[in-house]
């Protein structure tokens, strides 16, 4: 009998011990899903401020877009502009190259569309500069765009390995629970 009185306290001793481990496990496991659901919201917050971020990009790159058109057609209407007034004055050119008498005046006016036609230069040199600028803008919001769109997608796969990750922990939980 005192046999038994031994094994029966040296079990009740283990299943004490048992208990108080199960307990500290527990607590453990409420922490870390806390710690857990803390992670995934910071998770979340990280991939909508991304997303955010890229729609801002993209709308500021659809205004660039739009006064770049814009730039355009003012650019190319100055530029029809300019050369109407070429083509008058070439046509006043060849009107005072007929004219023996007013030598000296077709002289004056050919130096005259000389420096329109150097202006004109200027202009679409300067406008040609602006395009230049222009694409080369688009060309760096395209890539910032681009870097945006990966490191969402880079976002989007920690979020589905965050998932797995939490389905795994369930099945830890629920094999615990079971035990």
């Amino acid at each position: 009998m005192h046999k038994e009185g031994v094994a029966f306290k040296v079990s009740k001793k283990k299943v004490a011990d048992d208990e108080n481990r199960v307990t500290q496990l527990r607590a453990k496991l409420d922490a870390d899903q806390t710690k857990f659901e803390a992670d995934r919201k910071t998770e979340e917050w990280s991939v909508a401020d991304w997303k955010r971020k890229a729609e801002t990009e993209a709308a500021l790159l659809s205004e660039e877009r739009k006064n770049w058109k814009k730039i355009c057609e003012k650019d190319n209407a100055e530029k029809m502009g300019l050369r109407n007034v070429i083509n008058n004055l070439k046509a006043e050119v060849e009107k005072l190259k007929k004219q023996d008498a007013e030598i000296e005046k077709l002289k004056k006016e050919k130096a005259d569309a000389e420096a329109a036609r150097d202006e004109a230069r200027f202009h679409r040199e300067r406008s040609e500069q602006r395009e230049v600028h222009a694409c080369a803008n688009l060309a760096f919001r395209d890539k910032e765009i681009e870097e945006l769109t990966a490191l969402l997608s880079d976002q989007e796969q920690l979020k589905k390995d965050l998932g797995l990750a939490r389905s795994e922990k369930t099945e830890v939980s629920r094999r615990l629970a079971e035990t």
